[in-house]
């Protein structure tokens, strides 16, 4: 996504525009990084700053306009030499003149707001789309039995979700466990890793090291369990260096898992 719809997300989320799917997307691409998370934190600062009101600077020559006529005004009163009236006997003064400018610029300024407003409800209808769209594409592509081919692109395509809900992070988990290509396997194990700060999927992660006989799948979970720093996994790294079927390669593995998971 590129940064401009992502910075007009992150406006509305802000403002609290946003719900169901999107704020969730948003929430978690805020979560996903430092990086992230200080653009956030920016652009809430300097929107609580301005007020929240995202007042725009007027036209340099609006502006030297209202200038002179509110000094011309001036002087006119200090001078005192006329004092106009309109055909209501109405009298004219810098605060006045001042009042009649506000109403123009508020005119303008809230039909520049309602433009902004409706590009940012269609490039949201899009980004929901693509959304959509990518979500198929993983679902039809991780159920196609016929070509191992095909379910890799399903779970590549999933790399393209910032965030992913129930039915994209179970496809994975069953990808991950009962499919048949070792490549597949890898490649939802690599796919979930993204996800693994949600509970589910980590819980998911280290039960299938408990149920992979594969030695490359059971390798690749290990050392993701060491990279996420995720101790929860010290029992079934244990399990697997006490079980006889494992390989010692995978075993040697586990034993420095262990040592640097304690």
């Amino acid at each position: 996504m590129d940064e401009k719809k992502m910075n007009d997300l992150l406006i509305d989320y802000i403002d609290g525009n946003l719900t169901g799917e999107l704020r969730e997307f948003v929430t978690k691409y805020i979560e996903k990084s430092p990086e992230n998370k200080q653009k956030y934190e920016e652009l809430k600062a300097t929107m609580e700053l301005l007020g929240h009101d995202r007042h725009l600077e007027p036209d340099s020559s609006l502006k030297a306009g209202f200038e002179a006529a509110l000094t011309a005004e001036i002087e006119a009163e200090n001078n005192k030499k006329v004092k106009p009236l309109d055909q209501n006997g109405w009298k004219f003064s810098p605060l006045k003149i001042a009042a009649s400018f506000a109403l123009i610029l508020s005119g303008v300024f809230i039909g520049m707001w309602l433009m902004k407003n409706d590009q940012n409800d269609q490039e949201i209808a899009e980004i929901k789309k693509e959304m959509e769209a990518t979500k198929r594409l993983v679902m039809q592509s991780l159920t196609d039995n016929s070509s191992a081919s095909r379910r890799l692109q399903g779970v590549n395509a999933s790399y393209a979700m910032s965030s992913a809900d129930d039915e994209i992070v179970n496809a994975l988990i069953r990808t991950m466990n009962n499919d048949e290509n070792t490549n597949v396997r890898l490649a939802a194990v690599e796919a979930l890793s993204k996800f693994a700060e949600e509970p589910k999927v980590m819980d998911a992660l280290i039960r299938s090291m408990e149920s992979q006989t594969d030695p490359l799948i059971q390798i690749t979970l290990i050392n993701l369990m060491v990279q996420l720093k995720e101790k929860r996994a010290l029992d079934e790294l244990k399990n697997i260096i006490e079980d006889k079927k494992t390989m010692e390669t995978v075993k040697d593995e586990a034993h420095m898992a262990v040592f640097k998971l304690s």
